[in-house]
């Protein structure tokens, strides 16, 4: 495991977006194993999991294949890996019947990419039924289930679009209609499929507490939505969020009050066609609670900085965002201990409920690009699933963090050995100081363990 370092990044605090920025990013810290696996076609990470076992699964698409690892919760090592010709994998969930773990993978299938359904065995990676659901359309238009969840009732939801204009799945689509599929776990067959003309997007789905699917959709230049829908497929409403039209959203999750944190990134003006990170609280009446952004985790310029979100999970203590940040125009600056501003990095960023700033942590695979494509809530920690060049281009990078975050009660907790708590910053004199460059600085931390760091700006 590398170094692991703490910084304390620059403080700002809004710009005209309302945009709240760390004052504290840590770097690699927590890391208990990380991986990079370079055997065999590389391609996109899209989606992984851990599974109630506490192993690594992760779906990644070659040109034209999908191709899925399980790893090792304990060891980061490859336990079976799988490619499947013809199909775009884009989601994966996890299905326990009779204590067995298998796997629901879905995505689209063949050239003009009809909506594809597959279960695996867990154990070994075999395929033990794959369906494609065939929907009515014209030459370019195009059909997938980007996500699944299993319902308390033991169904599989899918949630993804139809008659779309885009192929892949991994983006939002526009020009089709939002789609949720019902899905019998025993051998695939299609119960029912709801459509919704209103909004263009079905990107992820969750059950509420009283046995409601609620799923988040767009519609171009109208913003998100929240639509609630029975097991039965009979729609209550669909609800547009206000505020919302400049949101390129990319996830859904609920609490256990049954709230909705709908997670993406917004756009805005700057020399490098920045993005920040956008979380959006919602009731399951589909009115807004808030909406807030967050960027720059390692105090580089904002004007230059994307911050792009794909995964979000609420967790015992909060809600956890993940994605990448990075830059794309001629900016590239460094601050040290961080790698270079157009080296992109994972950003992990916990708030609380009200959408305040828990904790931000950047991760990195020996200083190349590395940006989260998505993450796994465990106790104490987490795991993420990232686009790597350690290696080679758009290989799967996994690392396991454990740093005492998402604990599962108020017990104490057991971290890596590693893992250190910054509690202050001290200057030469002494004197406790916030971030500070070209000078001499003592970083105390909570085992009692002191390091002197020289910061040059």
């Amino acid at each position: 495991m590398r170094l692991q370092f703490t910084v304390l990044a620059c403080l700002i605090n809004v710009n005209i977006f309302s945009q709240t920025i760390p004052t504290n990013s840590n770097y690699n810290e927590g890391v208990v194993w990380e991986n990079v696996f370079t055997e065999g076609p590389s391609g996109k990470v899209n989606r992984g999991i851990v599974d109630s076992q506490g192993n690594c699964i992760v779906v990644f698409m070659p040109d034209n294949k999908t191709r899925i690892h399980k790893i090792h919760g304990e060891t980061g090592d490859l336990i079976w890996s799988i490619t499947i010709n013809n199909k775009i994998g884009f989601g994966i969930s996890e299905l326990v019947e009779n204590d067995q773990s298998d796997y629901i993978i879905s995505g689209g299938s063949g050239n003009s990419q009809e909506r594809w359904i597959a279960r695996i065995n867990g154990d070994n990676g075999e395929i033990i039924w794959d369906k494609t659901y065939n929907y009515n359309g014209g030459n370019g238009e195009y059909d997938g289930v980007r996500m699944t969840c299993i319902g308390s009732d033991g169904f599989i939801y899918g949630s993804g679009f139809v008659n779309g204009d885009e192929s892949d799945t991994i983006f939002v689509v526009y020009g089709g209609s939002a789609m949720i599929i019902k899905v019998d776990p025993n051998n695939g067959d299609e119960v029912w499929t709801h459509t919704n003309n209103a909004t263009e997007y079905a990107l992820a789905c969750v059950e509420s507490s009283d046995n409601y699917i609620y799923y988040g959709g767009v519609e171009y230049e109208e913003g998100l939505s929240i639509t609630k829908l029975s097991f039965d497929g009979e729609e209550s409403w669909t609800n547009f969020i206000e505020n919302t039209e400049g949101v390129i959203p990319y996830d859904l999750d609920i609490d256990n009050d049954n709230h909705l944190f709908y997670g993406g990134h917004t756009g805005r003006e700057g020399a490098g066609d920045p993005f920040d990170y956008t979380c959006v609280k919602i009731n399951v009446e589909g009115n807004l609670v808030w909406i807030k952004h967050f960027a720059n985790p390692r105090g580089y310029s904002t004007e230059h900085i994307r911050n792009e979100l794909y995964g979000i999970q609420v967790g015992s203590d909060g809600v956890y965002l993940f994605g990448g940040s990075g830059d794309e125009s001629n900016y590239s600056e460094t601050i040290l201990p961080f790698p270079s501003s157009d080296v992109w990095i994972g950003w992990v960023l916990a708030i609380d409920f009200d959408g305040e700033i828990m904790r931000s942590d950047v991760f990195c695979h020996d200083e190349v690009n590395s940006a989260t494509e998505y993450g796994c809530l465990i106790e104490n920690g987490y795991v993420i699933f990232n686009d790597t060049d350690a290696g080679g281009d758009t290989e799967v990078g996994v690392m396991k963090i454990i740093n005492g975050s998402n604990p599962f009660n108020n017990n104490i907790y057991e971290v890596s050995q590693d893992y250190k708590k910054l509690v202050k910053i001290l200057d030469a004199l002494g004197r406790e100081v916030n971030f500070t460059t070209n000078q001499i600085l003592f970083h105390i931390y909570d085992n009692g363990s002191v390091e002197k760091k020289f910061i040059v700006e």
